[in-house]
């Protein structure tokens, strides 16, 4: 009689230690404590006090340069991320009290991480390859190998794979084939350089002659003209012109010896005695 009261209650101390008390379940924006549960802060606010039996959880908000960006029972709120000039950080999107401040590199680099802690040069695609994707402010440029029939010749972070030159939509001959890192060389065919160049050539030939002979010429027939000036001077022509005498005098004719004499009026005519005889 005195074992069975005593195995009854090792069976019950047994009992309760396989089956425990149900745990307090709570809500996604609630958290246990003191087997009850407390509203969690809201983003923006930091924990201050739990919740009592009488009394709803007590939270603040963070202060200027902190952040908070989930429901949350934390004591202390986060600092901003400070985008460091010296490391190539600029800010993209400044924090609030729910978000953090979003850095980002400056042009010609991006972030070494997801968090973007530091900035580092973007990198350039050699010859014979082509950037397949522009880097941005998170992510580095990403190059791919020129197939066949398309070449790069310089290192660039911008410039993707050209074509080759179509000799044959030009009318021209291939005269060296393309690589993935310089185009195809085209060029004449033999006969058809000659149909081209002897025309030139021949051009260029009868434009230094024709420039010759003008030269030439030009001083000769100069000095031509200034040697016949010296040899054969030419009396320079004058216009007849014509006197008027302001005052005339009247004239009178005479005979002598049969033949009319012009004389001056006022003048006696004087013939010599000896005429006369």
């Amino acid at each position: 009689m005195v074992r069975l009261p005593l195995q009854c209650l090792l069976w019950g101390c047994f009992l309760t230690t396989v089956h425990p008390e149900p745990l307090t379940k709570c809500r996604e924006d609630q958290y246990v404590i003191n087997s009850q549960c407390c509203n969690l802060c809201p983003p923006g606010e930091k924990l201050v006090n739990d919740c009592t039996e009488v009394t709803a959880t007590e939270c603040l908000p963070c202060s200027k340069g902190e952040f908070l960006a989930t429901w949350n029972r934390e004591k202390h709120c986060h600092q901003h991320k400070y985008c460091d000039p010296n490391l190539g950080l600029l800010v993209q999107r400044e924090g609030t009290l729910k978000t953090d401040t979003i850095c980002i590199c400056g042009e010609g680099q991006h972030c070494t991480s997801d968090t973007c802690e530091s900035c580092t040069q973007n990198s350039l695609c050699l010859p014979g390859l082509g950037v397949k994707q522009i880097a941005t402010g998170v992510s580095d440029t990403i190059c791919e190998p020129c197939p066949v029939g398309f070449f790069s010749n310089v290192s660039s972070a911008f410039e993707k794979c050209y074509p080759w030159t179509s000799c044959e939509s030009k009318g021209l001959v291939e005269q060296r084939a393309g690589t993935n890192k310089t185009d195809v060389v085209c060029g004449f065919q033999h006969r058809m350089r000659a149909l081209v160049v002897i025309p030139i050539t021949m051009g260029i030939l009868f434009a230094v002659l024709l420039v010759s002979a003008c030269i030439s010429e030009s001083p000769g027939k100069v000095a031509k003209e200034q040697e016949t000036k010296i040899l054969h001077p030419k009396a320079e022509r004058q216009d007849p012109v014509e006197t008027i005498d302001p005052d005339p005098t009247p004239v009178q004719e005479t005979l002598h010896w049969c033949q009319p004499v012009t004389q001056e009026d006022g003048k006696e005519s004087r013939i010599s005695v000896q005429e006369r005889e």
